[in-house]
């Protein structure tokens, strides 16, 4: 009677709390995919060829959400809702595949075979084996999804930033300085608008390669060679001066990339400088650049780009420059001329063009407000729409 009721006790589906860890190891091994639980749930790995994951159309770093109709947060909640679903059934997952939503199914199959013997017949052996199988599986799916998790998206060599020199440029400045900058604008992922590449803020360095004085002007190359990503990675990068703005007599840029700078340069308050921190340069990429970080660090815009304009007064204002067609800018009636008074609540008055650019941009499916005359519109990030319904827009490296 005893032996009886163990094997009862064995084929609930919800187990004895000693062989509950071997026997959700049974379920998910025979479903063919490595799960990681975090703070967000459940996490797959590269399922394995073959399996009845792969066949369903499971993919590494799905975030899986139910288990044939179950909500399956655990592995244990996985492995259970494997347990007791009706032999022969069609097996179905749901699963969020970035910003999209994913319903997969596979072929019927038979329940899979659990263990015939209650827990006070498993040797201590065996569940020995059984916790150190499961936490050896646990930290491989961890250490698979760590390694897919960070995606990339290249830059083209012919891309370009504005970048300024917050401490500007010394006229004592010799061969093999570095000297610092902070990008002034932003660079997208491509001609979309949808995603920031390259933030406003993102630092670069610079290296001194050459100099020359000869009385009436002064030259200066310099080697882009490092970006620190505003709230992302460093990278190694190969960039030259390209361009000069917003600084009188200060006009001309060698092709080989050096900053003519007529001499001798004014004294300032910290010095004589080449160029003060008006001055914008804009540095192109000589090679291009991968960059590789995790979905959360991508932001996205409302397909919007603005250039800085003044009204009839002279006050700072933010014209529109360019509107694209299916983003929610578009949807809302802005157009290219029209003039923007403020970025998520703050006057274009008290804003430079970086820090406006900076407000319209942030997390896929936010929002931000602007006011254009009478009108405060509210525009969602990084999505397309007809302007009655709305769907998230695929990541950079998700649309390749």
């Amino acid at each position: 009677m005893k032996r009886l009721l163990m094997t009862a006790l064995a084929l609930a589906c919800v187990p004895p709390a000693r062989a509950e860890s071997a026997r959700n190891d049974a379920a998910l091994n025979a479903f063919g995919a490595a799960l990681a639980e975090d703070a967000d749930g459940l996490l797959a790995a590269e399922p394995r060829p073959g399996s009845a994951a792969s066949a369903m159309g499971m993919r590494a770093g799905d975030r899986v959400w139910r288990v044939d109709r179950s909500a399956a947060r655990t592995r244990a909640e996985a492995a259970s809702a494997r347990r007791c679903a009706a032999g022969e059934a069609r097996e179905s997952l749901v699963v969020r595949r970035g910003l999209e939503t994913a319903a997969l199914s596979g072929e019927p199959a038979s329940a899979p075979e659990d263990f015939t013997r209650g827990p006070g017949e498993l040797t201590a052996r065996e569940l020995a084996l059984a916790d150190a199988r499961s936490i050896r599986d646990a930290a491989r799916a961890r250490d698979d999804v760590a390694e897919a998790a960070p995606l990339d998206w290249t830059l083209r060599a012919d891309q370009a930033v504005w970048v300024r020199f917050p401490a500007g440029l010394s006229a004592a400045l010799a061969v093999g300085d570095v000297v610092q900058a902070e990008a002034s604008t932003g660079l997208t992922t491509d001609d979309s608008l949808d995603f920031l590449a390259v933030p406003p803020k993102s630092r670069f360095w610079a290296r001194v390669v050459s100099t020359s004085d000869d009385g009436s002007t002064r030259k200066l190359r310099l080697a882009f060679y490092k970006v620190l990503l505003a709230g992302g990675r460093t990278y190694p990068i190969r960039g030259a001066a390209a361009a000069v703005a917003g600084v009188p007599d200060t006009d001309l840029v060698s092709p080989g990339g050096a900053l003519i700078v007529a001499a001798p340069p004014a004294a300032g308050g910290r010095g004589p400088l080449l160029l003060d921190d008006a001055a914008r340069v804009r540095v192109r990429l000589l090679e291009p650049v991968s960059i590789v970080e995790p979905p959360s660090w991508w932001r996205a815009g409302p397909g919007l780009w603005l250039r800085t304009a003044a009204d009839a007064a002279g006050r700072r204002r933010f014209q529109v420059a360019r509107v694209v067609a299916g983003r929610s800018a578009a949807a809302a009636g802005l157009k290219e001329g029209d003039l923007i008074d403020a970025v998520d609540g703050r006057s274009s008055q008290r804003l430079n063009f970086e820090e406006a650019l900076d407000l319209l941009y942030g997390p896929s499916g936010s929002t931000v407000k602007v006011a254009a005359g009478s009108r405060t519109l509210e525009l969602a990030r990084g999505v397309k729409t007809d302007g009655t319904t709305a769907a998230p827009l695929p990541l950079p490296f998700e649309s390749r």
